[in-house]
């Protein structure tokens, strides 16, 4: 598959933008809430972060074929670890929405490492 005007992009390239896009994408949400910015573009970074983020990662690395089970199984994930993380930050009384973040963002950028070395194995 080629752009036009321009040579194919090798296959390794064409592998590698999700996983960093999912690598990356985490604390670019992290740096978005600690440096400050508007409050609807925080709030929706943060929402669709922790919705989808953490959670397709997950769903990649799984032999999955289905588009639509992959989706649902993805926002099951993420809202299970959003859940999941909140309540151990809440149990050991370290408040802070930072805190999840960086978590949530370390799950994130594992499993699309994981991704990264085992090599190409989802359709999307």
């Amino acid at each position: 598959m080629s752009r036009p005007g321009g040579p194919a992009l090798p296959y390794r390239a064409r592998h590698l933008g999700v996983p960093l896009l999912l690598m990356v994408s985490g604390w670019v949400v992290l740096g978005i809430t600690a440096f400050g910015g508007p409050e609807p573009a925080r709030a929706a970074a943060v929402f669709a972060f922790a919705f989808l983020g953490p959670g397709v990662a997950l769903a990649r690395l799984l032999p999955l074929r289905d588009f639509l089970e992959r989706a649902v199984l993805a926002v099951a994930l993420g809202l299970s670890l959003v859940t999941l993380t909140a309540e151990a930050v809440a149990i050991s009384h370290i408040l802070g929405p930072a805190l999840v973040l960086v978590v949530l963002a370390s799950i994130c950028s594992a499993a699309a490492l994981a991704e990264i070395v085992r090599g190409p194995k989802t359709p999307w």
